[in-house]
């Protein structure tokens, strides 16, 4: 089966890595900007934006893998004035190629700031109608759901362009009657990592609205993690239009990929 890795940081991966990946079914993978430190301005930040713009998706395609890049502005990245920023981001999501934003989100719920970059990029989600995919903190989860979800009502932005991404599949559970997207990720490892491919195959989860992603980044050491995934479930016999569904159908229909 060829398949889409739908989160992915190539940035910090080798061509033998995304060789490797290609070889074993990868054939489209959505690639995500990722400040690995903090920037001291915003013209650094918009300096590598464009390097990830105008390099990443040729290298990544030169290994035979269609690219698709997601940008964004990272609550991590210590950018103190967002503002700047905007008009960049705007240009570059006028790009066909350009499909997501992200990632971004909140570490702290009560950050003016976090909450006002936030919702700028969340006014470019409904106007550019992309996905825009949000880290929850691991700690007061609640309270910075409830702000989330307030922007998302003041942005008037369509919950199904909002992907909670790497969740856990407690907050799935919690969060399932809504109409947002589940965007699970293989790596880092967590305990729930073994058996969550079988439990989202099982129904456990609302499988239209779940994506089955690598994550990788340059801390990994295994590029075929999701690979790997895939053959494990198709030699124990899964069906494999559920797993097509997963792994194919929800990540193109969700990024609009033909």
């Amino acid at each position: 089966m060829r398949f889409v890795d739908a989160h992915i940081h190539t940035e910090g991966l080798s061509i033998y890595d995304l060789r490797q990946m290609a070889l074993m079914g990868v054939r489209e993978v959505v690639s995500f900007f990722k400040p690995y430190y903090r920037f001291s301005s915003t013209s650094s930040y918009v300096d590598r934006l464009e390097r990830f713009i105008r390099v990443e998706k040729g290298r990544v395609e030169s290994t035979g893998l269609k690219a698709y890049l997601a940008i964004g502005i990272s609550h991590a990245s210590g950018i103190r004035d967002p503002f700047p920023l905007m008009d960049y981001l705007a240009e570059y999501l006028q790009f066909g190629f350009v499909v997501a934003i992200g990632e971004t989100g909140l570490s702290e719920y009560n950050d003016l700031l976090q909450l006002e970059t936030l919702k700028l990029q969340m006014e470019l989600a409904r106007k550019f109608n992309k996905p825009i995919f949000i880290d929850l903190p691991e700690e007061n989860r609640k309270h910075a759901l409830k702000r989330i979800e307030k922007l998302i009502r003041e942005v008037d932005l369509s919950p199904s362009l909002v992907v909670l991404n790497n969740v856990t599949p407690s907050i799935v559970l919690e969060l399932s009657d809504r109409p947002y997207w589940f965007c699970f990720s293989l790596f880092p490892d967590r305990p729930f990592v073994e058996s969550l491919p079988e439990s989202i195959l099982r129904g456990d989860y609302p499988i239209d609205r779940v994506l089955l992603t690598s994550n990788l980044d340059a801390f990994a050491h295994n590029p075929t993690v999701l690979p790997e995934v895939l053959y494990d479930l198709e030699v124990s016999g899964h069906y494999l239009p559920m797993i097509e569904k997963v792994m194919v159908e929800n990540p193109k229909r969700l990024f609009g990929l033909k």
